[in-house]
């Protein structure tokens, strides 16, 4: 037989781990294999990159499932199933699909955010079927696209996870780390101010060399089912003009509530409200704490050089 599709991994992969329990990623290609009864030369088979597909496919499974909050990753190298994937298994019968998971508020906020960095690729409602147009309708590059916007979205969600394993210190750090890597400070220098008096003021990015031009920072690792409320955007407006200040960035890893947007909109002081998505977002665009997997070179016809002969 064929090397299975990475949907057709779904019910396998959850099953494999609720027998098993936590299991080490390395293990598990061909323990799949064995319980899909792949042959030996299907499981010999390669992509380009030399990784097996048999590896690549069960990697593939596993981001949707963790993304559906049907698998969880425990710590490096680990997979487990939750107590939603048991109840999946036992509310499913047959094989789980994208369909299957698409009942899940979270896979859905996925597929969204793939369509949002690829708005060329057309999907169908996401509440009812997940599944992408075929792949004769696309071209190889949007293709691409679609691919490189599915991995960035799985990718999105695990930069937010391994955020939140961070002390509340470690993440003031990081977050001057990506403003710095966004070129702010450029001119002049970013500083921490969370073990000064400075309350409710975790860093200070000096825009000039003489430090006249200031962005007043507050970074704040709060719970993802929290909220920022308009209390807590008074209380850092109150920071800034403790210090005289007229802008600055409030960065936190759950949302803000309506009542707090409006608020910053209207104060009189220019603030940036930025939520935890957004900041993982960040953190992809201008590469920090993520590092080049996979790299692809397409080529097409020099012109020019036949042109010179």
């Amino acid at each position: 037989m064929a090397v299975p599709t990475y949907e057709d991994m779904m019910r396998p992969v959850p099953e494999l781990l609720a027998a098993n329990g936590e299991t080490q990623f390395r293990t598990m290609p061909d323990q799949i294999a064995d319980a899909m009864s792949i042959s030996e030369a299907d499981r010999a088979q390669k992509i380009g990159s030399g990784q097996l597909v048999v590896t690549n496919r069960v990697g593939w499974a596993i981001t949707y499932l963790v993304q559906a909050g049907v698998v969880s990753r425990p710590r490096r190298g680990y997979s487990e199933i939750t107590p939603r994937g048991r109840q999946l298994l036992s509310e499913t019968t047959g094989p789980i699909s994208n369909a299957n998971l698409s009942q899940f508020a979270e896979f859905r906020e996925f597929r969204l955010r793939s369509r949002k960095t690829n708005p060329s690729k057309e999907e169908t409602d996401p509440g009812t079927n997940t599944q992408p147009v075929p792949a004769d309708a696309e071209t190889p590059k949007e293709i691409i696209d679609a691919t490189v916007a599915t991995v960035h979205s799985a990718l999105v969600a695990e930069i937010l996870d391994r955020v939140m394993q961070l002390t509340p210190k470690d993440f003031e750090s990081l977050v001057l780390k990506v403003l710095g890597a966004m070129q702010y400070g450029t001119a002049g220098h970013i500083e921490s101010t969370g073990d000064s008096a400075d309350a409710g003021i975790d860093g200070v990015i000096s825009r000039d060399p003489l430090g006249l031009d200031r962005i007043y920072v507050q970074a704040k690792r709060y719970a993802r089912d929290r909220t920022v409320g308009r209390p807590a955007m008074q209380a850092f407006v109150g920071a800034l003009q403790g210090q005289q200040a007229d802008r600055g960035v409030f960065i936190a890893t759950c949302t803000f509530t309506r009542e707090a947007l409006d608020y910053a909109d209207r104060v009189g002081v220019r603030i940036i409200p930025i939520n935890g998505i957004e900041l993982a977002e960040l953190m992809l665009k201008h590469r920090v704490g993520v590092q080049t997997d996979y790299v692809a070179t397409l080529l097409r016809l020099d012109e020019d050089f036949y042109d010179s002969l």
